[in-house]
């Protein structure tokens, strides 16, 4: 966020961002089902893009923190109380905050399983050596965080829901874009 806009509205670099993690957000959620479904002999194809999208995904929403720390602070919609819309965006605040950390960990237990990191084929250093009291102090973060960011994005959603109809704050807030 660069400027300080009217209430409700958002810088548009922050839109493209926020437009960005969702989407491809969405695509490593996709992957992430599937994986544990795949047989162990085919997951080769899977495991590279996980690695890439978790790399993008985590990159993006570390950028985002960021932001949330050093831009402006958007100001609430129209007819919205401050402490509620400060509500919703420290759920927000969150819930990339666990994304991030989701990605910071994931690079861990991957080193610590002695798998290697790739990004889009590109094989990233390994910074730690494989062990397994490394594999276990991150495996199971990594997936109890992803039943936390879906616990997190419900929330969210629940209470945007509750916003639009309590202060009539617009739908399109529950999406990235414009509008906070």
């Amino acid at each position: 966020m660069t400027q300080q806009l009217a209430p409700g509205v958002q810088d548009r670099t922050a839109t493209v961002l926020g437009w960005a993690i969702f989407v491809l957000f969405f695509i490593l959620f996709f992957n992430i089902i599937n994986l544990p479904r795949t047989p162990l002999g085919e997951r080769e194809g899977m495991q590279l893009w996980h690695d890439s999208l978790g790399w993008l995904v985590g990159v993006l929403c570390l950028v985002r923190l960021y932001w949330f720390a050093a831009g402006p602070k958007p100001l609430p919609p129209a007819g919205m109380p401050e402490d509620s819309f400060a509500f919703s965006r420290a759920i927000l605040f969150v819930l990339i905050l666990v994304f991030a950390a989701e990605f910071l960990i994931g690079i861990f237990y991957a080193w610590g399983e002695g798998r290697q990191v790739n990004f889009f084929g590109a094989v990233m250093p390994q910074l730690a050596a494989t062990s397994e009291g490394l594999r276990k102090a991150t495996g199971y973060p990594h997936s109890a965080l992803a039943f936390y960011y879906l616990m997190l994005f419900c929330l969210w959603f629940a209470v945007g829901i509750w916003q639009h109809k309590k202060y009539g704050s617009g739908w399109r807030r529950l999406f990235p874009g414009a509008q906070v």
